[in-house]
This record gives C-alpha cells, structure tokens and sequence, in this order.
C-alpha cells in the first residue's frame, strides 16, 4: 500500500514538475521574443546611430567644406590678393620709373632747363671764331614732319641723309645780352632726339634754303632784339621726341630741351 502510495506521489511530483515546465515555457518564449525585440530594437538604434553616424561625417564633410573654404577663401585668397597687391605696386612703380625715364624723351640727356613748346629758356652762347659771347632768350614754336622729297623738290642737297627724316623746328631767338651777333649761327646748336633715343644731324644750308623752313639771320642783332627762322635736322626716327640746345663745351649735356 505504502508502495503504491509512493509511487502515486511520485506521479505526482512528475505531474507538478511537467506543468512546472509547461507553465515556464511562455515565460522562455517570452524572455526570446523580448530579447529578439530588444535586439530588433537595438539594430533599429543601430541603424539610428549609422545614420547618426552619416550625419557626423555630413558634418564633418561639412567642417572640412567649411574649413577648404575658409582656407580657400581667406588663408589663400587673401595672401593671394595681398602679394597680387603688391606685385601691382611694384609693377606700378616699376611703370613709373619706366615712364619717368621716358618723360626724359627715351634718350633725352637731361637738360639745365626744360620747358614744352612755345616756352622761353635763357641759354648761353659763345662763337670763339667771332669772338662773341651772350646770352639768348630762345623759343621752339614747333616742328613739323618734313620728307626727303620736299629737299629734293627745293633742290636742297639731301647727301649723307639717306634713310633719315628732315624735321622743321621753328624758333624765335632774342639777344638778351650786352654783345651784338655777327656772323654767327647760334641756330646750329639746336638738336632734335627721335623715337629711337639718338640724335638728328643739321641739315641746313644757307646756299639752297627750304622755302618752308628758312633760318634766320643774325647779323646785327642788338640787345633786346629778336629774330625767327627755322632749321632743318634729319633723324634716324620718324617721330620728334624732343629739341634740345646744346652746352657751350660739352655737346652731349643740354642747356635747355623742348617738348610738347
């Protein structure tokens, strides 16, 4: 009896153990299914911190962006302009000195006095063969673009100037001083620079003159008076730069230089 007792209350045991297990099992699938969702939930936040993780490098594309742009912009940009600045300047001074030097007439030695056309500049002149020295008050009015074949028409001898242009410097020469001129030429000290930097060469001739341009005589020429004329000088250029009256004992220095 006490046998089938124990036996029956093993059963029982059994019993209770396998409903035990019965009533665990929803909790085990419940504890699967809330670790599946909490891992679903977890790749969901996975997936959110990727995108989290996309809007990092958004934004560190964007501080790079910012950053080139910023370097771009400001670092590179500014240095940039600041040395294209001063390269202008020194540029800009370079054209300034390049023009002071060719304000001077681009081999236009540098002269006492310099003046524009149709100015006065007061110069020495000496003739040692006449024995006179005074002092001028002279005048270039202009000069005028001449050609060969004007000489040639006029019958003035256009030898030695092959390859030249004649130029027409008009003038007005004033004795200023005590001594009277005689025979003298103080026309012939006139020089004519070019736009090749040289210097023309006189072309005038007393037997043969240009009806156009005609020196001027200053035989008799007193104190206080004046004289106009014009005088020819051939240059290697075509174009005048400048006239120019030469220094009493040094022919490359200038006394005075005209230009318009």
């Amino acid at each position: 009896m006490r046998s089938y007792t124990t036996k029956l209350t093993v059963a029982a045991l059994a019993a209770a153990t396998a409903l035990s297990l019965a009533a665990c099992g929803p909790d085990n699938a419940d504890t699967p299914a809330g670790t599946g969702g909490a891992t679903g939930a977890a790749p969901a936040q996975t997936g959110a911190a990727p995108g989290q993780t996309g809007a990092a490098p958004g934004q560190a594309g964007a501080t790079p962006g910012a950053a080139a742009g910023g370097a771009a912009g400001g670092s590179t940009a500014a240095p940039s302009g600041a040395a294209t600045g001063g390269t202008a300047g020194t540029t800009g001074g370079a054209g300034t000195a390049g023009a002071a030097g060719g304000g001077a007439g681009g081999g236009v030695p540098a002269a006492a006095t310099s003046v524009k056309i149709g100015q006065s500049a007061t110069v020495d002149f000496a003739d040692k063969n006449a024995k006179v020295a005074t002092k001028l008050e002279v005048t270039v009015t202009g000069i005028e673009v001449g050609s060969l074949q004007e000489l040639t028409a006029a019958k003035v001898t256009t030898a030695g100037l092959e390859g030249r242009t004649p130029m027409y410097v008009s003038y007005t020469i004033k004795n200023v001083g005590d001594a009277s001129l005689s025979f003298t030429a103080p026309d012939s000290k006139f020089v004519v620079f070019d736009n090749t930097g040289k210097k023309g060469i006189n072309a005038m001739t007393a037997a043969t003159p240009l009806p156009k341009c005609t020196g001027a005589k200053f035989q008799g020429v007193t104190k206080g008076a004046e004289v106009k004329g014009c005088t020819i000088i051939a240059t290697t250029g075509t174009t005048p730069v400048a006239v120019g009256y030469t220094d009493l004992t040094d022919l490359l220095k200038l006394q005075a230089a005209w230009t318009k």
